[in-house]
């Protein structure tokens, strides 16, 4: 330690303490205990520690954990602890001094209540709103002089501003005033004095005639008072060299605030640039004073001098002043210094300084661009970067949703951080990174051709750059997606199941899992369901499938009517209606089955979770149709007895065996709108469009219009047809049932007794009792009444379903498939002349009434 700052110390010491020895006194006897003490060896020290080890721990109360710490610094050497401890020692013998460190110490509040309820939160925020603002209109001059900003991100280490603990070393007039008297100089000898002046002036240090005034604004610019007793000439053309001075001031806050890292890389460059403009200016200052020295300088020939750097120094310092004010980071600096360089066209020395600068902020954000769209990373610790990623967990933590959120979500361009000479290729460079982030993530090496990026004024060097890192980032994709992970592959793969392209395999299925898709969802056992599923995949010709092993089954708790409105509900009134139904149906599996397909990365960008849960609602669509189709077709096998029936007593059953058949051609025709009309020429579409795609972004696209085409042209998106469809179908299916049921009984009574090759199907295929069925409670009707009764409902229904198909908009082609639909369940207008007729009826019966 230095005999300054030790003197310093005790003095300061003596004060606090109010002593009355003199510093220099209380010094030499420190000094000549230490020499006494250095003296006396070794050992001497280290009784004496000893001594003052045991007083200390017989005052305290937790000496094992003193001893402990004390050892454990004493192992690490640290520098002067046996001083501090017989510091400490002398402390605690001293009442004095431990009645003084009492006084100063303040005790803890207890009226300090720590836990803070729901109820204080708007007291306790409306409180420190006020301290706050009282407390920064207080400290606002104190802060603007200190370069205090806001504060950084909780990514980036903040560093305190060197000028806020050493104002005094700031080349920007100093804050610390110093008493001085400005002597007085006849007038003939001031223009020396003035000259002295300025050159201290034009680089920041107090002068003697000229004083920088207090900043008003932290980053406006700098005002100077001028002496009065400067002769008037004089004083007009030092005010005409001051604003140089100004500029200086300007750019000099701006470089000392912003070299910080809370204000981000390019503010860093920008701020490095501008340094080197101020030491060639300082440089400049320099040879000046040697001029001057040299008895070669005069205000006028200074005048003359310093207009040169005063066109330069002046758009610097709007540049700075700009930039501070708009409190710009990032690509919003890169957006101010591209109008600057663009604005100075016409201008050659100002669109080069102004050039030099873009060049200088421009490169670490260049580097940031090119690990991006030639590596798929980002290198942004201060969100400067016109990419951000949004991942909060990595993707291996959320498996299920990671997929469908990525694409979306993950990677995202902030439009407020453009340069707007990027704003034409902004989303080029977010694919480019992001496809090469697929890549990575597949675990492929990214072997591309950097090319340094940098900023020029045409356009052309780093726009054909980005071009072609995306050119080569789509290609790479597009090529691992179709060829390496054979997506086409999967999607006929999906195709089969989902949209029943395997027709054998959909019927071997329903005639192995015709017994469990009867019972009731709870009652079914998944891992039996599985293992049909396989074997009917073993026995069709899905065994030639590739991926026929990433087939799943699935049970949803939902049935499909629920979960198409569900979706339709979103951001509408009813919303809130099907959210808050907590109550699941309880669901036969026929109404809760549905297929799921595993499908890995990165092909799950593609068959993600929504697109998934699209092809979903399809299949339960048409599954549900097939079904219905196959126990129609079982009635009408069961039926055949009927031929042994006696011509006068078959009659009887006419009606029923023409509602079934009327039924059967209503599903039909609902399924071959559904599969050949639909499906088929959505799916010749989609592999046309597929076959012309440069990258993945239209991949998704293409899938996404297919899917939704296939929804809408379904029914599946119109909620009115839909429930009536499927009001439809369940009519169809109580009919089966009924069917079924009184089978056994019509023929026993017209032959007597059952016949054998007939007695073991109708066993096999009678079908549990439903809530919904008859109540067997209440008088059975005939079988005649029953039949009429179905009759009728089936009629009215699908009239019904006619009527809101003719009724959708016919101006325009969205809903032109759905008509075709009408003329096919209407074929010969059979439905439409029983209305007329029945319409007809009506209005007789009111006219005789």
């Amino acid at each position: 330690m230095s005999e300054f700052k030790l003197q310093h110390l005790v003095a300061e010491l003596l004060s606090k303490l109010g002593g009355r020895v003199t510093p220099d006194r209380l010094i030499e006897y420190l000094q000549k205990s230490v020499n006494i003490n250095t003296d006396s060896g070794c050992s001497g020290a280290q009784v004496a520690v000893h001594t003052h080890l045991t007083r200390l721990v017989q005052d305290l109360p937790n000496s094992e954990a003193f001893l402990s710490k004390y050892n454990d610094l004493n192992d690490k050497n640290v520098y002067c602890l046996n001083a501090y401890v017989q510091l400490l020692d002398h402390i605690s013998q001293d009442p004095g001094v431990k009645n003084f460190l009492l006084k100063s110490t303040k005790p803890p509040s207890s009226t300090l209540n720590t836990e803070l309820t729901k109820d204080d939160l708007p007291n306790f925020k409306s409180r420190l709103k006020k301290a706050v603002t009282s407390k920064s209109k207080k400290d606002e001059s104190l802060d603007s002089i200190l370069n205090v900003s806001a504060a950084p991100l909780a990514t980036t280490p903040s560093v305190v501003s060197w000028v806020q603990r050493r104002p005094s070393m700031s080349w920007d007039f100093s804050t610390c005033a110093f008493p001085h008297t400005t002597p007085t100089v006849p007038a003939i000898s001031q223009e020396n004095v003035l000259i002295e002046d300025l050159l201290n002036v034009l680089i920041g240090l107090p002068g003697c005639y000229i004083e920088a005034e207090d900043l008003r604004d932290v980053y406006g610019p700098r005002s100077f008072k001028i002496n009065d007793n400067v002769s008037l000439s004089l004083r007009e053309l030092v005010k005409q060299i001051l604003p140089l001075a100004s500029h200086y001031s300007i750019i000099q806050r701006f470089i000392e605030e912003k070299i910080r890292f809370e204000f981000g890389q390019v503010n860093n460059a920008l701020a490095e640039a501008m340094g080197n403009i101020n030491k060639d200016h300082m440089l400049f200052i320099i040879q000046l004073e040697s001029e001057f020295k040299a008895n070669n300088l005069t205000l006028q020939k200074l005048w003359f001098f310093v207009q040169r750097n005063m066109q330069s120094l002046g758009i610097t310092a709007n540049i700075a002043s700009t930039i501070s004010k708009s409190g710009a980071k990032g690509g919003n600096v890169l957006s101010l210094l591209h109008e600057n360089v663009i604005g100075s066209i016409g201008d050659e020395r100002a669109q080069q300084l102004c050039l030099k600068l873009m060049e200088a902020a421009c490169e670490p954000y260049m580097k940031m661009l090119g690990m991006w769209i030639y590596k798929g990373i980002i290198s942004d610790p201060i969100n400067e970067f016109l990419v951000e990623d949004n991942e909060v967990v990595q993707k291996e933590d959320m498996p299920v949703d990671y997929s469908a959120d990525y694409w979306e979500k993950k990677y995202a361009v902030r439009r407020e951080r453009i340069p707007k000479f990027l704003e034409s290729v902004s989303d080029m460079i977010l694919k480019a990174g992001k496809y090469l982030n697929v890549i990575r993530q597949c675990g492929k090496p990214v072997k591309n051709k950097v090319v340094p990026i940098q900023y020029k004024i045409e356009e052309k060097q780093y726009i054909e750059a980005i071009e072609k890192a995306y050119v080569f980032a789509s290609q790479t994709l597009l090529d691992l997606v179709l060829k390496e992970k054979d997506l086409l592959g999967r999607l006929k793969s999906v195709k089969h199941y989902f949209l029943l392209d395997k027709g054998d395999f959909i019927v071997t299925f329903l005639t192995l899992c015709e017994k469990e898709l009867g019972k009731y969802a709870a009652d079914v056992n998944q891992g039996c369901v599985d293992s049909l599923m396989d074997l009917a995949l073993r026995l069709s010709s899905a065994i030639n499938d590739p991926y026929k092993d990433d087939l799943r089954t699935e049970l949803s708790p939902y049935d499909l009517q629920f979960q198409m409105f569900k979706i339709l509900s979103i951001q509408t009134n009813s919303e809130q209606e099907y959210w808050s139904s907590t109550e699941p149906k309880k669901l036969l599996m026929i109404e809760s089955f549905s297929f799921g397909y595993e499908v890995h990365w990165p092909l799950s960008l593609i068959l993600n979770r929504k697109s998934l849960a699209c092809y979903q609602m399809i299949f339960r669509h048409l599954f549900y149709c097939k079904y219905i189709e196959r126990m129609i077709c079982q009635v009408w096998k069961s039926n055949k007895v009927a031929k042994k029936f006696h011509f006068y007593d078959a009659q009887h059953y006419r009606a029923a065996f023409a509602l079934r058949q009327r039924m059967l051609h209503c599903v039909q025709n609902l399924e071959y709108h559904m599969m050949v009309e639909v499906i088929e020429p959505h799916w010749c579409t989609f592999l046309q469009k597929i076959a012309k795609v440069n990258n993945v972004d239209e991949i998704l696209s293409c899938h996404c219009d297919f899917l939704d085409s296939c929804l809408k042209d379904c029914m599946l998106t119109i909620p009115p047809i839909l429930s009536t469809i499927i009001k439809l179908l369940a009519i169809c299916e109580e009919f089966c049932k009924f069917m079924q049921r009184m089978q056994r009984y019509f023929v026993e009574a017209e032959l007597g007794s059952l016949p054998n090759s007939f007695y073991e199907s109708f066993t096999q295929t009678e079908l549990p009792f439903r809530g919904n069925d008859a109540c067997p409670t209440d008088p059975a009707p005939s079988f005649k009444e029953s039949i009429s009764l179905f009759d009728v409902k089936f009629s009215a229904t699908l009239m019904k379903l006619l009527d809101q198909i003719n009724d959708l908009n016919r101006d325009t082609s969205e809903h032109d498939r759905l008509f075709n639909l009408l003329y096919r369940l209407d074929f010969n207008s059979f439905y439409t002349g029983q209305l007329e007729k029945l319409g007809l009826n009506k209005l007789t019966k009111d006219s005789s009434g």
